[in-house]
């Protein structure tokens, strides 16, 4: 335990000497600000997507469910529209924390008309529609701090080729398990630092702050692992920061499911930031959704991230070295 602590002390001092380091600090900085004062809180949504029982509503957008659990079900996982028809003859619309006057304005666009007896039952009780610039905020989290590891994890280790450190740790007995879990533990610690602040200055306190720092712990050691197996492959910065830059694209593509919950495909469900965005949501915004599934996909995630880790740490690092 001392050994980790004394590599994990030795990374921050060299972390302090890093540029990289203090261009993601700066940029921290720069998100909160941007969310408080240049998002907006409103923007228009033109198209939600629609779900129907015992409702005459039929459309291209619409799909018909079986029941009204499933309807409300719908609406809570997917953030979109539904309409249940009552047996007075009136619409009860389910929405998932949208203004009155947004789901006014949207049942006039559907039925061309006003006179409809409307009732509005927002699904998600403890909450009010989610300002904009608010929402963006698990984006940020999930592609700006938890990323943290597997930026700087490689940086770090590039430098320790470049400087002959690594020679010296595989003649020392460093151990994979203690280069990787010191490594991953401080850039986890980081992580959990910067998501609390931009949680914090964009959200608040009004959020389950146990629940967040154990999911941004567990979600930047996911990538932190990844940097490191990732990086053990490359010798100097310039090819490493291009591929890296490709991947972490990849990464955010779960954006596109955050933004229209309806398009969820499953080889999108299976990129590890998809999961931590939806969770970010759940706890930041109390959408009372189940957070167990979460820490099945990131403990999976843990385990085979670190198996890998440590093959290829150890395999063409440590013991035979590339740097």
């Amino acid at each position: 335990m001392n050994g980790i602590i004394a590599l994990g002390i030795q990374d921050f001092k060299r972390l302090l000497t890093n540029a990289l380091f203090w261009v993601i600090t700066v940029t921290l900085i720069l998100i909160i600000v941007l969310v408080n004062f240049a998002l907006p809180e409103n923007i228009s949504q033109e198209n939600y997507r629609i779900f129907t029982y015992n409702a005459d509503y039929l459309a291209g957008q619409a799909a018909a469910v079986s029941s009204e659990e499933e309807l409300r079900q719908a609406v809570k996982e997917s953030g979109s529209i539904g309409l249940l028809g009552n047996d007075d003859g009136g619409i009860t619309v389910l929405n998932p924390g949208l203004s009155e006057k947004t789901v006014r304005a949207i049942m006039t666009m559907l039925y061309s008309t006003s006179r409809i007896d409307t009732e509005i039952e927002n699904i998600n009780e403890s909450s009010t529609a989610i300002p904009f610039n608010k929402r963006m905020t698990p984006v940020f989290i999930c592609f700006e701090a938890l990323i943290i590891g597997f930026i700087l994890g490689g940086a770090l280790m590039l430098a320790e080729k470049e400087e002959g450190t690594i020679r010296a740790m595989r003649i020392a007995p460093m151990g994979v398990d203690r280069y990787l879990i010191s490594k991953t533990v401080l850039f986890s610690i980081i992580a959990v630092l910067y998501a609390l602040l931009m949680a914090v200055f964009c959200i608040g306190f009004d959020f389950s702050i146990l629940r967040f720092v154990l999911l941004s712990f567990f979600g930047a050691a996911v990538f932190s692992l990844i940097g490191l197996a990732y990086t053990t492959f490359f010798r100097d910065m310039s090819s490493w920061f291009f591929s890296m830059s490709l991947l972490l694209s990849v990464n955010m593509l779960p954006i596109v499911a955050y933004s229209e919950p309806s398009f969820s495909p499953l080889w999108l469900k299976a990129i590890p930031s998809y999961s931590l965005i939806f969770a970010y949501e759940n706890i930041l915004f109390g959408m009372g959704r189940s957070l167990l599934p979460t820490v099945f996909i990131v403990a999976c995630w843990c385990l085979g991230s670190y198996l890998i880790s440590r093959f290829a740490v150890g395999r063409y690092l440590l013991l035979k070295g590339r740097g």
